[in-house]
Formats: structure tokens, sequence, C-alpha cells
């Protein structure tokens, strides 16, 4: 794993991520969301830096050699991983804050765990594309 590699898995996953995020929270469930939260997704550049972040410290972290998998399998379970890790901590301090309901606490960090998992396949495959080209 190289920095041009790196900064191309977190770009990449970054974007596949965010465009996830869209199809799912402003097409497929944007009743569900607004519903269940009020909530309506705006300041879009500010998501997309979150995104790039989120990307970022995904690539930094992701270390192929821990798991013996294949590569869909290893970046879907480290997307998984930091799914759970990144949202649901945060989804128990909103439900506190804002009191949401605990129900939408589990079903958006279910979702996260998807979307971050989908992330993890796009920087294995990525990564493994490199080792491929190194070898």
């Amino acid at each position: 794993m190289n920095v041009k590699q790196q900064f191309g898995a977190a770009l990449a996953s970054a974007v596949v991520m965010m465009l996830t995020a869209g199809l799912w929270h402003e097409v497929i469930m944007a009743h569900f969301y607004e519903a269940e939260t009020g909530a309506k997704h705006e300041g879009t550049g500010l998501i997309l830096v979150s995104y790039l972040i989120l990307g970022g410290l995904m690539s930094y972290f992701y270390r192929p050699n821990r798991i013996k998998t294949g590569t869909i399998l290893q970046g879907l379970w480290f997307g998984a991983l930091m799914g759970v890790l990144w949202v649901f901590p945060h989804e128990l301090a909103m439900a506190g804050a804002h009191s949401e309901p605990l129900g939408y606490v589990f079903k958006n960090g279910l979702w996260h765990v998807v979307e971050q998992g989908v992330g993890g396949v796009v920087i294995s495959w990525i990564y493994s594309r490199g080792d491929q080209v190194t070898s």
C-alpha cells in the first residue's frame, strides 16, 4: 500500500458511500427518515467533507493482512465494523440529546453497517488491485 493507492481508496470509498447514502436517505427511505426524526439532509458540502474524512480514516486503518478471507468479504467485514464504531455511539448520543427513539438508533445503525461495508469493499478492492500491479 502506498500513498497514491491510499488516497485513491479514500476518495473512491468516500464517493461510493456518499452516493449510496444519498440514494438510500434521499430517494428510497426519505419518508422514513423524515417521519422518524423530522430530519432533512441539507448541507451537501459538509456531508461530502464528512465522507472524505471517513473514507480517509477507513483507508488509513484498513490492513488487508489481518483477516484471511476474500477481498469482498474482508472489505465488507472491515467496513461493517467501521459502521458500528462510527455511527452507533453517535446515534446513542443523539438519541439522548434529541429524544430520538432507540428503534431508530438501531435501524439507522444497521444501515450504516451496510453503507460502510460497501465503502470497505471499495477500499479492499483498490488495495488488492495495487497488489496485483506491484506483483
